[in-house]
């Protein structure tokens, strides 16, 4: 039954993406509504589904009953839609290519290119036919196979719990993420005492051991990312040592890991080419005089400790080593004079009481009395996986369905029993969504802007232009994951959004079985190895190649590992190895018999990360459904210029590449949502398209890393008519300035601008912003330059709703505190390099009344600081980096809720007189020594020997 609903659900998503595509350029309204009427009669399929699967339990409604023949038949017509959207596709490719030409370009292509517009015309009348059979079969199916479903085909129980959660996820103001544990307080503060004591000096190496899904990870994870663990370790790094791999590799491996994590990790170059051991050496020189915390996480083979530990050199200074593992008997092997620390599966009831009540509500409210369903539910499953998907689960419905869904359970469920429930009562829309978490490495901290993006180019998730009321938005689907704790957040942004998360292993597990179940996914490993085939089945930590939809792989004898792809949707390569032949591995996969014609439907290209991939000249022109392609990170100098082809491409990210020049072609894309540069401009044949008269996108939303060289720029006109836009990141030269910030004013919905000004020589430049008109909606902020604004103006006055502000070589003349304390929503304040030029600032009552996050840094005439109090009373962090003449700061001990002072390159005067709050961390680092006077003895040899005696004052002397 589960695999027919997420085909159903794929199905759904397909053909709601061929609609929102076709509906505005194909013109034939029969095939449009036929579209339609194929995606209502597969929601009332999915529906009667999902009702068979939930209504066993309510009382007084038969269960309808969906027999195997019909399962079958359901499979067989989502399959055919493969074929049907290929079709489609074609047809919207080819009226989309035909809308670019001109008058003269169409007289052209009907005396010469005759043949083509007839083959046109062909697939115009067989992607009618296609979807007239697909429509058929489709509705045929629901006519005889299943009974209408009441409330317009929602069951009543999902109806609720749909409306209930969204109301309250917007209620829900906790900002947890995944190192925020609940119920193991006793043994974070056991390990957290253990790794920062002062009396032990030596190296040590614990063992955290416990069963399989105990939440081993989660409380060292706590514990790693904890500011008291932060400020004491020099060097932290964490590693999962994986099963698959030859040893010599996963060594190495490992080693390069841990190097990528060091301080000093820019000095190791191609440390893929090394030896393994020229790696030791390196990481052991790496290491030399800091005190560091290395993790290895699921290190299970005692036999491997001693070698992972050999560049771990004991210099005295409280370094930490703590192995994770369900191997009692490591302990053994790692530091027998270190005592290990157990945890049990099953945690205490007090623990689990306040575990669930974290997971429903967000609150620890543990000291209420338990309602019977709670009760039920930890009298049958006191591990912490199970208590957090089930509270999560209990969060997402109504509370009268409580008892219901625990019945469903059974006496004594298993952590695969909540999995399976928990994944059930997902809406069938996001089982997609959460399936798709298995396409990345188990552990691997993901983006979420990398994940909205490939959601919405598989067409899990509505664009948030689209308007779709069937489909979510990325946004949503996420917070209602994290709700019901399928994923956890890592880090946070500054107004509280995730910036990036993962799935805990063992659901990664889950989703990664369901996924090869239901034909979704298929993994090619880096190495043919024989111990690597072995053990491909215990456990998928391997390097993710492509994931294929709707039953897309096929054992045959094609002579490449074993498979054959049938119906590719999505590629891509985790493995970011600097390897000569891996660049060339990814244009010969594209070229390779496994595809076998696949590549028409194949939607997302990510080679996020891997260095220098080979792509084929012709890689546009033969992805003509390419949604997605991600070569950030990727050190590429160019692409082919047959990207510009890809007419349906929603996301093109170049960042963190050293392509200076991109196609203007790439306009041609009229869903082109996202574009992300590299201080990239275009050719010149932008200029040719300007002036063809050829429509431009309207559609883009986020335009990153552009740059504009001369007041000249045809980009500058293009930029005030992309008016979707809401994320603007620009540098320019400072004579372009002015005609760019006109333009920019033109944006009435920006909400994001990064706008840096440099001179040829690539420093930073005057920003004329006198003219600029600033906008509304602007709540993020990034300048770059020196500015000076009119005595009327204020920069609060400028942009009112700003949440994150930035300013870089400002050097404004006047105090910026008493100014920017009137910004009542400023979340985030940097102040960076020569930003202000003023020596006294001060801080008055009720100012910065939002403000969380303050860093200030390399401000060299920055004297005085004095905070009132009531002023800054929401802040927490504080970071203050060689501000060298910083001579005194008042004011901070008032402010409570500051939780770390991050002092460095300051005097260590400053550092022992500033005061603050009683529990509040600080960080001292490169302190600078008052010294009075420095004597300096200097012994001239001449005909006579002299002694000189120089005796100088000097304020500030940096110990070395």
């Amino acid at each position: 039954m589960a695999a027919s609903e997420v085909a159903v659900s794929l199905a759904i998503v397909r053909l709601h993406d061929l609609l929102s595509k076709s509906k505005n350029i194909i013109t034939s309204q029969n095939l449009t509504d036929q579209i339609s009427s194929s995606i209502s009669d597969l929601q009332s399929i999915q529906n009667v589904l999902e009702d068979g699967h939930n209504q066993e339990a309510q009382e007084g409604r038969e269960r309808p009953q969906v027999c195997p023949h019909n399962v079958e038949k359901i499979a067989e017509v989502v399959a055919s839609l493969d074929h049907t959207s290929f079709l489609v596709y074609h047809l919207l490719r080819d009226q989309m290519s035909e809308s670019q030409g001109g008058r003269f370009a169409k007289v052209f292509a009907l005396v010469r290119l005759l043949p083509v517009m007839s083959g046109a015309h062909a697939r115009k009348k067989m992607a009618k036919t296609e979807v007239g059979l697909f429509r058929s079969k489709v509705a045929s199916l629901w006519v005889a196979s299943l009974r209408p479903p009441a409330n317009d085909g929602m069951p009543d129980n999902k109806r609720a719990s749909s409306s209930s959660l969204s109301k309250r996820n917007r209620e829900n103001t906790r900002q947890r993420v995944e190192s925020d544990i609940v119920g193991r307080d006793v043994y974070v503060r056991k390990l957290l005492a253990w790794l920062i004591d002062d009396h032990d000096s030596s190296l040590r190496v614990m063992s955290v051991v416990g069963e399989k899904a105990c939440g081993k990870t989660a409380l060292v994870r706590s514990v790693f990312s904890k500011r008291e663990t932060k400020h004491h370790f020099h060097c932290r790094a964490w590693v999962r040592v994986p099963y698959l791999g030859a040893e010599s590799d996963r060594m190495k491996n490992l080693l390069v890991d841990i190097l990528k994590q060091t301080p000093l990790r820019d000095q190791a170059k191609d440390m893929e080419h090394k030896q393994e051991e020229q790696l030791f050496e390196m990481l052991n020189k790496l290491l030399m005089g800091l005190r560091y915390l290395i993790v290895l996480d699921n290190l299970c083979q005692g036999r491997l400790v001693h070698e992972l530990l050999v560049p771990f050199m004991d210099w005295m200074n409280g370094s930490r080593v703590i192995v994770t593992t369900t191997n009692a008997e490591m302990q053994k092997f790692a530091d027998p004079w270190t005592p290990y620390l157990r945890l049990p599966l099953d945690m205490t009831d007090e623990e689990c009481k306040k575990l669930l009540r974290v997971s429903i509500t967000g609150d620890d409210n543990s000291k209420s009395e338990m309602t019977i369903p709670e009760q039920r539910i930890l009298s049958n499953n006191r591990s912490p996986p199970a208590i957090s998907l089930l509270g999560g689960l209990l969060f997402a419905v109504e509370e009268s369905n409580w008892v219901a869904l625990i019945d469903r359970l059974g006496e004594r469920p298993n952590l695969d029993d909540v999995m399976r429930l928990s994944f059930d009562e997902l809406p069938y829309l996001m089982k997609p969504c959460v399936l798709y978490m298995a396409f990345f490495p188990k552990e691997s901290e993901v983006p979420t802007r990398r994940l909205f993006r490939l959601w919405a180019a598989e067409g899990l998730s509505a664009q948030a232009a689209d308007g779709s009321a069937q489909m979510r938005s990325a946004e949503d689907c996420f917070r209602e994951l994290e709700s019901r704790n399928f994923i956890h957040a890592v880090r946070r942004k500054p107004d509280g959004s995730a910036g990036s998360c993962r799935m805990p292993a063992f659901l990664h597990e889950f989703v990664h079985k369901k996924a090869e179940e239901f034909g979704l996914l298929q993994i090619s490993y880096n190495s043919d190895s024989v111990s690597e085939k072995e053990s491909r089945g215990k456990d998928p930590v391997a390097k993710q190649s492509a994931q294929n939809q709707q039953k897309q792989v096929e054992n045959t004898a094609t002579g490449h590992c074993g498979y054959k792809v049938r119906c590719l949707q999505s590629f891509a390569s985790f493995d970011t190895r600097k390897l000569g032949t891996q660049a060339r591995k990814i244009e010969c996969f594209f070229e390779s018999p496994i595809l076998d014609g696949c590549l028409h439907l194949l939607r997302v290209v990510d080679l996020e990360g891997v260095y220098k991939p080979v792509l084929p000249e012709n890689f546009g022109n033969i992805l003509c459904n390419l949604r997605y392609l991600g070569l950030r990170w990727t050190v590429l100098y160019s692409i082919p210029e047959s990207v510009g082809n890809l007419l349906l491409l929603e996301t093109l990210d170049l960042k963190h590449t050293n392509i200076t020049k991109v196609t203007s072609a790439i306009w041609n894309a009229k869903y082109l949502r996202h574009l992300y540069l590299s201080e990239a401009s275009f050719d010149e044949s932008i200029r040719r398209h300007i002036s063809s008269g050829k429509s431009l996108n309207t559609t883009l939303e986020t335009l990153w890393g552009l740059f504009i060289n001369t007041e000249k720029s045809p980009m500058i006109s293009v930029l005030e008519k992309l008016q979707s836009l809401k994320k603007l990141g620009m540098t320019c030269r400072p004579e372009a300035v002015e005609a760019v910030t006109k333009s920019i004013s033109n944006l009435t919905g920006l909400e994001s601008l990064r706008l840096r000004s440099r001179d040829l020589f690539g420093q930073p430049a005057d920003l004329n912003l006198r003219d600029m008109i600033w906008l509304e909606s602007l709540s993020n902020l990034y300048l770059l330059g020196s500015f000076q604004l009119k005595q009327d103006l204020k920069l609060s006055s400028l942009f009112p709703h700003l949440k994150a502000l930035t300013l870089s070589m400002s050097e404004l003349e006047h105090g910026p505190m008493e100014d920017l304390g009137r910004l009542t929503d400023l979340t985030l304040l940097r102040l960076l390099a020569r930003s202000c030029a003023c020596t006294s600032w001060h801080c008055e009552k009720n100012s910065f009344p939002k403000l969380r996050i303050l860093k200030l840094w390399m401000l060299e005439k920055w004297e005085n600081w004095e905070v009132n109090n009531g002023a800054m009373d929401h802040l927490q962090e504080l970071e203050i980096r060689h501000c060298t003449n910083l001579k005194k700061v008042e004011g901070l001990n008032n402010i409570n809720s500051l939780k770390s002072v991050s002092l460095t390159g300051v005097t260590e005067d400053l550092a022992e007189t500033i005061k603050v709050p009683k529990d509040t961390l600080v960080k001292k680092k490169e302190l600078m020594s008052k010294v009075k006077y420095i004597i300096i003895v200097i012994i001239v040899i001449n005909e006579k020997a002299t002694l000189l005696f120089y005796q100088k004052k000097k304020s500030n002397f940096t110990l070395p």
